[in-house]
């Protein structure tokens, strides 16, 4: 028997420095104590004398061993094996020193209701009932059954004190009442998704996975994992939550509304060449700082119309004139207004233009230019007409004019038409000499192709000799 137990002792020893311990208690399946024995041959045949430590058989070494794995958090099976030296008998008589040995197979009942009382609580008592066989030197080997109540404190981690009493019912008056205390241990790793991590490690203990990961899954391998990934099926930086970045600037891809170009978090991972807070592909003028309102393009002047579309971008202007200024309101932008600061129609390049009466006026006046006969010498007697229309002419330096001259038809047409440009060239060349410029005026001659009466009659003859002057619109 002695060797027996020598060799349960070993084994014991053995399995506790090779398995791992570790310190969430309720993931260790296995348990180890050894301690301290007392068997009392006498108290069951006395109950008044159960505690009275002289009846108690004991050694002076470790004389109790166990080794208990847990089914589930209320019950466990374990293997006790204990012994004493025999001084006092049944009776209570002394006896000389005997040894006592037995082995048990109990089954431990944990109180376990998932609250005050579990497994992992620091006090944990317990009941447990079994069988099991004894043995005294020098006598045969007799079976034995019963149970008792224990108490587990756990000082520190998986470390802890116990201590136990049963009863133990065997044939031929060798039933005794044993009292048990000592250091327990619990020890062993619980792997439930078998990936070689201990649940008490493993941060996904019902998934495998590596241990980089604390034992969670990480399908892209890139150390985040799965739970925590915000990208599962793509490696990305553990910093953005397993998302790629694939331009580096800190915002992950998914993100990102420019992946490929590096950005700022303002704007979504987009570029701003020109910083006026618009990105480049929504800017329209990326590399000038603009506003907002105009996608991203200046707008120098501050007229509400971009440079870009602005005629006159560094002019405050009209949207109606391109972003171009009109100090006289005329509707002509003064860079195309040769009158900016007089209104007039943009006709006459927004200059002002004479009355329709002061036109006809005019018209009427020229009629009675007179020539001499036959000749493109203007008769003196026009003199003051002409200088009339000269005065108006000066009235509108803007303005431009064409001289027209007109003849009957006697003679021949081509004399006719030579008679009548020299005619109208003669007007114009009066007009210069009297300080128009020549710019302003234009001559031509169409003899009798352009009658205004009839030329059967003196009358009519008289009013196709005529001289015509017209104001020429201008753009």
């Amino acid at each position: 028997m002695r060797n027996i137990i020598q060799l349960f002792a070993a084994l014991i020893v053995a399995v506790f420095f090779t398995t791992n311990t570790n310190a969430q208690s309720a993931l260790h399946p296995w348990l180890i104590g050894a301690g301290i024995n007392a068997v009392d041959l006498h108290g069951p045949d006395s109950t008044k004398d159960i505690l009275k430590t002289e009846f108690w058989n004991t050694m002076p070494a470790i004389a109790h061993l166990s080794l208990g794995l847990n089914l589930n958090p209320s019950l466990a099976v374990d293997l006790q094996l204990s012994g004493a030296r025999i001084t006092h008998a049944a009776d209570g008589s002394t006896v000389s020193g005997r040894g006592f040995y037995a082995g048990d197979i109990d089954l431990r009942y944990k109180f376990d209701n998932g609250y005050i009382i579990n497994e992992n609580a620091w006090i944990a008592p317990y009941l447990f009932v079994g069988a099991g066989v004894n043995y005294m030197d020098k006598d045969k080997t007799r079976p034995n059954a019963g149970g008792g109540i224990g108490l587990n404190l756990w000082i520190w981690k998986d470390l802890g004190i116990y201590g136990q009493s049963a009863y133990r019912w065997s044939s031929d008056d060798h039933t005794y009442i044993e009292h048990t205390a000592g250091i327990i241990v619990r020890f062993g790793m619980h792997d439930a998704d078998g990936d070689g991590i201990s649940d008490e490690e493993d941060a996904c203990p019902n998934e495998a996975g590596p241990l980089s990961t604390h034992g969670c899954p990480d399908k892209d391998g890139d150390g985040v994992p799965d739970k925590m990934d915000a990208c599962p099926d793509v490696a990305g930086l553990a910093s953005l939550n397993g998302c790629p970045d694939a331009d580096g600037d800190g915002i992950a891809d998914k993100d990102d509304q420019c992946p490929k170009e590096k950005g700022t978090k303002e704007l979504q991972g987009c570029p701003d060449r020109d910083g006026d807070g618009i990105a480049d592909k929504d800017d329209q003028c990326p590399d000038q700082k603009g506003l907002k309102q105009f996608n991203g393009c200046p707008d120098t002047d501050g007229d509400g119309i971009p440079d870009k579309t602005d005629q006159c971008p560094t002019q405050k202007g009209l949207p109606a004139l391109q972003g171009c200024p009109d100090r006289d309101n005329d509707g002509v932008a003064d860079a195309k207004d040769r009158c900016p600061d007089e209104a007039g129609p943009a006709s006459n390049g927004g200059c002002p233009i004479p009355k329709e009466e002061e036109i006809q006026k005019i018209n009427m006046a020229a009629k009675a230019i007179q020539y001499k006969t036959a000749s493109a010498e203007i008769q003196k007697k026009s003199y003051p007409v002409l200088d009339e229309i000269v005065v108006f002419m000066k009235q509108y330096p803007q303005t431009k004019w064409e001289i027209e001259g007109h003849t009957d038809d006697v003679g021949k047409d081509a004399y006719n038409l030579d008679l009548s440009d020299r005619r109208a060239a003669s007007v114009k060349n009066y007009f210069i000499s009297k300080g128009i410029s020549a710019d302003r005026l234009t001559s031509h001659g169409y003899g009798e192709t352009r009658p205004i009466a009839d030329n059967k009659t003196a009358a009519g003859k008289a009013q196709n000799r005529r001289t015509e002057i017209h104001l020429v619109q201008q753009q």
